[in-house]
Parts: C-alpha cells; structure tokens; sequence
C-alpha cells in the first residue's frame, strides 16, 4: 500500500476530498501540491486529475448554475445510498446461488 493511512490528513481521504473539490475546486489543486509527499502515488494521481477537471469546469462554466446543483445532488445521494448499502451488508456475503 505504501503510505500508511495515519499519514494522510483527514481532508484528503476519498469522500472528504470529494465534497471539498465539488465545492472549492482550485483550493484542492493547491491541498494536492502541498500534500503531494503524504500521499501515495495512485491516491495522488486520482485526486490531482479530478481536482484539475472539476477546477477547469469551475473556471469556464461550462455547466449552468442550476444544472451543476441538479447534477451534484442526485450524485451525492446516490453516493450516499451506495455506501450506506456496503456498510451495512448489502449484497451476498459467501453464499451459493
């Protein structure tokens, strides 16, 4: 795995990553390059390229005001109800079918 998950700052796990680029994308590029140590190489290049493309949809405004919303909240619940099925142990856990 490389780094060990103590390592990296809370800000910079998946889920809270996520939600701090939805809603400040040129602040996370920025919290990338002053993290780029603590991460490890494969959590750096995801977080680095998604960073970037959601800082170039923010700078040209290409989406709409409203649909961007739209579109983020439906994401967002959907992300939601997914991991919420995980965790509580959606799916078959070992059996035959």
């Amino acid at each position: 795995m490389g780094k060990n998950k103590d390592e990296i700052p809370y800000y910079m796990r998946n889920v809270p990553f996520f939600f701090l680029t939805a809603l400040l994308a040129p602040v996370a590029v920025l919290l990338v390059l002053l993290n780029w140590d603590k991460l490890s190489t494969q959590m750096r290049n995801n977080h680095l390229t998604f960073s970037i493309l959601m800082t170039m949809l923010y700078i040209s405004k290409i989406l709409p005001d409203g649909l961007f919303k739209i579109i983020f909240a439906v994401f967002t619940w959907t992300l939601i109800l997914f991991v919420t099925y995980i965790y509580f142990g959606g799916g078959r856990k070992g059996g035959t079918s």
